[in-house]
């Protein structure tokens, strides 16, 4: 059983920025060529924050200074989430995740690590 302030702590997270997962479909084109889509499955609202202090720096030693890291709460369908097969849209930027963690022994929240890959093309 959680305590107040504990209870108090999970509902101030902010979740104000609402990303779009998306799922990677493998097919082919017109000619027989193998080609991976990546289609819009799910839309959840998280709360985004960047990597800072020791963590940056660790991550800026191998080139992944570009990680952010989102806090969502936990849904049913999080369960499929996998790190091969999704992706992250945020506003027109790309995110390959990179790791995902369940937080504290409650399992209400998530945190997902993505990695910066790409901006949306538009055309």
């Amino acid at each position: 059983m959680k305590t107040k302030s504990e209870v108090m702590k999970d509902l101030a997270k902010v979740r104000r920025r609402k990303i779009v997962i998306q799922k990677k479909t493998d097919g082919f084109d017109a000619i027989g060529n193998p080609i991976e889509t990546w289609e819009n499955w799910k839309t959840l609202r998280v709360e985004r924050t960047s990597l800072w202090g020791r963590e940056y720096y660790a991550a800026r030693a191998v080139n992944e200074e570009n990680t952010i890291e989102y806090t969502a709460k936990y849904v049913p369908f999080l369960d499929e989430l996998n790190t091969v097969e999704y992706r992250i849209i945020d506003g027109k930027k790309i995110f390959d995740i990179k790791h995902i963690d369940p937080l504290k022994d409650d399992g209400m929240w998530l945190k997902i690590k993505a990695l910066q890959s790409g901006v949306v093309d538009d055309g």
